[in-house]
């Protein structure tokens, strides 16, 4: 059960630059600073962000509905500010549910300063004790700087489709995977829940 690993929330972490963080998952009361963060995100990136969060449909009475068996979200706060956020989807059946797909979005102020090998690495230890063991990561490729950040955190590129991808003005990009092999601690794991 993804509640177990869940317990240890809030944690909190020294960045690179000496900002300590705090990282917990997302809550009701999170709305307006949630939005405010995505919307802290410059023009020219947000096409290149799988998932678009700049309207409060995730916290909508459906998405609340919504186990944190089937997504979790975790935010990473510094300077009283959303910094980071980071999502763990998992499949609740059928033959890919072992894989749980990631996803890590800093604040512009805070890239370079280890804050996703943070997020990644807490998305990586609930994964764990949720029984699954592979990981995966889908990317634009123009997003370079995250591409890199996790394959520091222990991601290796799988796939790559050239010009697979395509902008409002028709401009191509690459569609990147990548993933990564999770060892799960069996005695923690949930038992196929």
């Amino acid at each position: 059960m993804i509640e177990f690993a869940l317990e240890k929330f809030p944690v909190r972490h020294t960045l690179d630059n000496g900002v300590q963080c705090l990282v917990r998952p997302l809550q009701r009361d999170d709305q307006a600073a949630f939005e405010k963060f995505h919307l802290s995100v410059p023009e020219n990136e947000r096409f290149l962000i799988k998932h678009r969060y700049v309207d409060s449909s995730l916290f909508s009475p459906a998405e609340e509905a919504t186990s944190l068996d089937e997504r979790l979200s975790l935010l990473a706060f510094a300077d009283g500010q959303i910094v980071g956020h980071a999502t763990l989807h998992q499949r609740p059946g059928g033959w890919k549910r072992h894989i749980g797909m990631v996803g890590v979005l800093t604040h512009p102020d805070f890239r370079g300063v280890g804050l996703s090998k943070h997020l990644i690495g807490e998305l990586v230890d609930v994964a764990r004790h949720a029984g699954l063991t592979r990981l995966e990561a889908e990317f634009n490729g123009a997003r370079q700087v995250a591409i890199q950040g996790f394959k520091v955190a222990g991601f290796d590129e799988i796939a790559r489709l050239p010009d697979y991808l395509q902008d409002m003005q028709a401009k191509t990009y690459d569609w990147v995977l990548l993933g990564m092999k999770i060892i799960t601690d069996l005695e923690n794991a949930g038992a196929g829940d």
